[in-house]
């Protein structure tokens, strides 16, 4: 985008008194602006009409003062001098174009010549502004003609005026000093301009140089997509040479009657007319994303004659433009995304995607844009942002996207500013996914099925990103309907189930004990649980001393659900019940079934469910395997048969539960899961309407579930 009246001239005493003259280009009307204002063409081509336009004044600096860049009167000079003779260059060109329309005699039919000058029709005006990509095009365009052969004299006559006019060209081309310097630039990897014209500090290094990624003709396009509610976004993953991140880009669609730069002018052209609206009070997101649009929308009309459909994706474009969101929105509404990285200002963003791990972008955010994003922060957490509180984590859940967001900046953070976005329940998996992506097998599942509806506690562990959270859901949406459930979080990271008829009461909690107000902190909220009669307790993720202590003290009085703790496995959580948390050695025997979770590479999986011995008479160990992964054969093995559990002989205290009787349950429900595994993915709702069933019938007596299964599953056709 070029824009007209951003530059003035300024006189200035030096640190001699001589004055010098200096044009200041201010960036600020425009959105295109980068930190690496010679890299991006946006900027590149402002800059250089700038210097066309001042092509006959005497200077001695340029200022742009967005980026605080001082160009030197020996950087610019060159191109004063090829703007003031591209009058006789653009006379040149002309005589050529218009060769045909002048003196050719076949006129009206195919030149074998000229279509060797294709490229040279579709040089936009902005582009003559360029002199290095002008003189490539006639260097490339005066090559092709030389390889022409014609045997035709009156063509070769014309062959021979047009190579004299593109030697003439070329001439005073290689007679400007700034080609002269481009032909001597030996590092071909690099942008030229971005050497010339940048400061001495500003020169790549060879960490730079390393960053770089490899040329675009060596990509290898693995999956597309599209996102959005508008469809206005596609995504492209990448396989690199040698690498095993993938590079993930967004393209903005566009139909086939749109030009790119049609487009690019007339969002920049709404952005740059629509008022920034003061609000007395915080609007929420979504909210002020429809104002603008609309907004947009009005002036779009007012301005241009577009179709219903086209107004309303101009105008969601231009209001994420406006809002500074436009380069991050894509990410956050992309439900194969999980998780979302930029670790300083001069990093690109990385991300965790479903299917395809980590990937990198190219998407880097400038200062402006980062500032506006701590602004951001700021107003939507209600916290201070400063050197005082250098961290924010915040929810933003809308009818857009659901993710929590942690921002650091210093002292904590060495680079000024850090970004971490986590996704929240975009995706939903269900048992039959995770069945799918064997994150478990039936056993498994039968097992951890028959375990719930008895209303037992599990706790799952792991690393990082080794999927927690979303087995915890997965198993809190079989839970019978009829079931009071209470949820205690840090953050909101279970699923919403009032449209499946679910009861559930859900409290949130600020995170590690930073309530101002104690009494309302995580821990005391779960010890007033004993006073709320559920059937099973949600409590997320166990973070603090406090919160365990709280745990152990529900699960003592008798309430059971399920929780994460981050741990890297069985061993190392014990440990940090037991010197981390100072939790004493008898209270373990309070927790029913571990479950950890690991992942590998990008597959996540119940690597071994454990359950706490009776006693340690066996060894030093505190747990017994009953499920273990096995990387060899890429199976689970059984280690100890089920009926013999402790969790199970706890349930044969209070039941009547012959093994028999158990061992129906297990077989039907292994069934089940296997059935489901294989069959074409069922919707939400009528998996969960088909658990009810399953728990309705399972407490009646095996005989109604078997009867009930059998008339369901025969109406189903086993399809993949």
């Amino acid at each position: 985008m070029i824009l007209k009246n951003v530059s003035y001239f300024q006189e200035k005493e030096n640190l001699t008194e001589k004055k010098e003259t200096i044009l200041i280009i201010d960036c600020k009307k425009c959105l295109e602006e980068e930190e690496n204002l010679i890299g991006n063409k946006h900027c590149l081509y402002c800059l250089f009409y700038n210097l066309f336009l001042y092509k006959d004044r005497k200077f001695d600096l340029i200022s742009i003062l967005y980026s605080d860049l001082l160009i030197q009167s020996h950087q610019f000079e060159p191109f004063l001098d090829y703007y003031k003779k591209l009058k006789k260059i653009n006379k040149i060109i002309k005589k050529i174009i218009n060769i045909r329309r002048v003196k050719c005699s076949f006129e009206e039919f195919r030149c074998n010549l000229f279509h060797n000058f294709s490229s040279v029709y579709r040089i936009r005006d902005f582009e003559y502004y360029d002199p290095i990509f002008i003189y490539k095009t006639f260097l490339k365009v005066n090559s092709d003609f030389k390889k022409t052969e014609l045997k035709n004299p009156i063509c070769q006559k014309c062959q021979n005026y047009v190579e004299n006019l593109l030697e003439d060209l070329l001439k005073i081309f290689n007679n400007l000093e700034l080609i002269k310097e481009f032909k001597s630039f030996k590092n071909k990897n690099r942008n030229f301009y971005e050497l010339f014209l940048a400061n001495p500090f500003d020169l790549p290094n060879k960490t730079q140089e390393y960053r770089k990624l490899p040329p675009k003709e060596n990509y290898v396009l693995l999956a597309t997509y599209n996102i959005g509610n508008y469809e206005n976004f596609q995504t492209l993953i990448h396989q690199l040479p040698y690498e095993n991140e993938k590079l993930y880009s967004i393209k903005l669609i566009l139909e086939e009657d749109e030009d790119e730069d049609y487009f690019n002018r007339i969002i920049n052209d709404i952005i740059l007319n629509v008022e920034v609206t003061e609000f007395e009070r915080i609007i929420p997101l979504e909210k002020l994303i429809d104002l603008y649009k609309n907004e947009s929308i009005e002036l779009l009309k007012s301005k241009y004659r577009l179709s219903e459909h086209t107004l309303e994706k101009y105008g969601f474009i231009a209001a994420l433009k406006k809002l500074y969101l436009y380069k991050i929105f894509p990410l956050l509404i992309d439900d194969q995304i999980e998780e979302i990285f930029l670790d300083s200002p001069n990093d690109e963003i990385y991300l965790n995607h479903q299917k395809f791990g980590r990937c990198r972008t190219e998407i880097r955010f400038n200062s402006k844009e980062i500032e506006r994003f701590k602004t951001f922060f700021r107003l939507y957490s209600g916290k201070r942002l400063d050197y005082m509180n250098p961290s924010i984590k915040l929810v933003i859940k809308n009818h857009y996207f659901n993710c929590r967001f942690a921002i650091d900046i210093e002292p904590i953070q060495i680079d000024t500013f850090a970004l971490d976005i986590r996704k929240l329940n975009k995706n939903v998996f269900t048992i039959q996914d995770l069945l799918k992506n064997e994150t478990l097998d039936p056993i498994i599942a039968a097992f951890l099925y028959f375990i719930l509806l008895r209303r037992r506690n599990i706790t799952i562990t792991g690393e990082t990103d080794t999927g927690k959270t979303t087995l915890i859901n997965t198993l809190d949406l079989l839970a019978p309907k009829e079931f009071r459930k209470i949820y205690v979080e840090n953050v909101t990271e279970s699923l919403k189930q009032f449209d499946l008829g679910k009861h559930q009461l859900k409290y949130r909690v600020d995170s590690l004990e930073d309530h101002p107000l104690k009494k309302y902190s995580k821990s005391n909220i779960i010890k007033t649980l004993l006073h709320r009669t559920p059937d099973i307790i949600y409590l997320g993720e166990i973070l603090t001393k406090e919160e365990a202590e709280a745990m152990f003290h529900c699960l003592a009085a008798g309430l059971k659900g399920f929780q994460t703790v981050h741990s890297n496995n069985i061993e190392s959580l014990i440990n940090r019940f037991l010197y981390h948390f100072n939790i004493n050695e008898s209270c373990l025997s309070d927790l029913d079934l571990l479950i950890l979770m690991k992942k590998e590479f990008n597959r996540r999986r119940i690597f071994s469910i454990s359950e706490i011995k009776e006693n340690k008479s066996n060894g030093n160990k505190f747990n017994d395997v009953i499920f273990q992964y096995d990387p060899l054969s890429k199976n689970w093995k059984l280690l100890k048969s089920l009926y013999e559990t402790k969790v199970l002989t706890e349930i044969t205290q209070y039941e009547n539960l012959s093994k028999e009787k158990f061992n129906s349950f297990i077989e039907v429900y292994t069934e089940i899961f296997k059935f489901i595994s294989k069959i074409e993915r069922l919707d939400k709702i009528e998996l969960i309407n088909l658990f009810h069933k399953l728990s309705y019938y399972s407490f009646i007596s095996i005989e109604s579930l078997n009867q009930f299964w059998n008339e369901w599953k025969n109406k189903r056709d086993l399809k993949p």
